[in-house]
């Protein structure tokens, strides 16, 4: 990938530890002429400004202007309230769930950054993401709705509800008094062919963590470069906040060779494989040597990172194409499911997103099939994604955004 002077920048500032020549070399490349708008941009995309901000002020650079420690303070101001009132929210939850008996793993968020960082403020959460065992979500469901949430989006009828379980993996609800949203998971992966989730067996091994006096468990610590790996593997690496996570979950480097090892028992070693070229290089993860030798002599992570380039290749690392447009349409629909369908070579995941591509809730709401005649929802499916392409093409001339879905 050609990575712009910006990107640079953007990357030895994210690294850790910070070293003294990373420092100098930071230093260098911001005295010459960058494109300080990008660098905001891509803070903005791959929610990393507070991070950002500490090591761009920690290099001492006297070319860092005042107008970009402004903008980055702004953005890391409003992530560190959202996280404030994600962990009070989870302070709250916690102990009501404990009473339900209902066991709950916390995922990313909050929890991930506490198991990380030992500091649950300092990622950047949209939302809290809760996973419970499938015979449980009842059970964990009934709880949000007595703490005040509501479920979030359309509501369902009994042939898409029981659609909308079989094929996604979590349903999204919301407090309507201070918009916190909850994410309640009933397994790690939309195609659970990706990654098997064995509820019981995380639970005996969970780690647990002290968020607002409350202890919450997380996934346990051997299985979250894994979980990580699968995550944004699965998301085709938009966000680089997702390889920090990654990177930060292998602190050794002879850690690389069991996480390999963990992946390819799943099937995904060539995905492990790639994000650890991709921590290396970007982050400077150090990565056990053979490991990554054998990565980067890999046809298909070669594969792998020629997709992922029309996310970071050049300028399109900070850019976020709107939906309805030419290069939303590429980005989401064409080049993310294509890194999607080679993370794994299995053909039960990819006859499962086959079938996934004819079931899409968001076309739910554009074509209101009767449950008497849902069965021929994925006959009709592509209808709705016209229509769906239409409707933002039209927001976007009235100057709205366009609704952001996964189809």
């Amino acid at each position: 990938m050609r990575m712009s002077a910006e990107f640079q920048v953007f990357c030895l500032a994210l690294r850790r530890p910070q070293s003294s020549d990373l420092i100098t070399e930071l230093r260098r490349i911001l005295a010459a002429e960058v494109e300080w708008d990008h660098i905001l941009d891509g803070a903005r995309r791959h929610r990393v400004a507070s991070l950002l901000l500490s090591r761009l002020q920690r290099s001492g650079s006297p070319d860092l202007p005042a107008r970009v420690v402004a903008e980055l303070r702004r953005q890391a101001l409003i992530a560190a309230k959202e996280s404030l009132a994600q962990m009070a929210e989870i302070g709250r939850l916690a102990p009501m769930f404990a009473r339900a008996e209902v066991r709950v793993l916390g995922l990313k968020g909050v929890v991930l950054s506490a198991q990380l960082y030992g500091n649950p403020g300092l990622r950047n959460p949209r939302d809290i993401d809760l996973l419970v065992s499938p015979d449980e979500f009842a059970s964990a469901e009934a709880v949000l709705l007595e703490a005040g949430y509501c479920h979030s989006g359309a509501t369902l009828s009994p042939r898409q509800t029981a659609a909308y379980r079989r094929w996604i993996k979590d349903v999204g609800y919301v407090n309507p008094v201070n918009g916190v949203r909850v994410e309640l998971h009933h397994r790690l992966s939309d195609n659970p062919v990706l990654l098997p989730c064995d509820f019981d067996t995380l639970w005996r091994e969970r780690e647990e963590v002290e968020i607002a006096g409350a202890t919450v468990a997380g996934l346990p610590r051997d299985k979250l470069a894994l979980y990580l790996c699968a995550h944004g593997a699965g998301h085709s690496w938009e966000e680089l906040r997702w390889l920090l996570d990654f990177a930060a979950a292998l602190p050794e480097q002879n850690s690389s060779r069991a996480a390999v090892e963990m992946a390819e028992r799943v099937g995904l070693g060539v995905a492990m494989l790639h994000a650890l070229v991709l921590a290396h290089d970007w982050l400077g993860l150090c990565t056990d040597d053979q490991q990554l030798a054998r990565a980067r002599a890999n046809r298909n992570v070669a594969r792998l990172n020629r997709v992922l380039a029309h996310f970071y290749d050049a300028d399109a690392w900070y850019q976020s194409p709107e939906r309805g447009t030419l290069a939303g349409l590429l980005r989401y629909s064409l080049w993310l499911r294509l890194y999607t369908y080679l993370i794994k070579t299995d053909w039960r995941y990819w006859g499962h997103q086959a079938r996934r591509e004819f079931i899409t809730p968001a076309d739910w709401e554009v074509l209101h099939l009767p449950d008497a005649l849902f069965w021929a929802f994925p006959i009709v499916r592509p209808v709705g994604w016209l229509i769906r392409q239409i409707k933002s093409r039209a927001h976007l001339r009235r100057g709205l955004p366009a609704r952001k879905t996964n189809g």
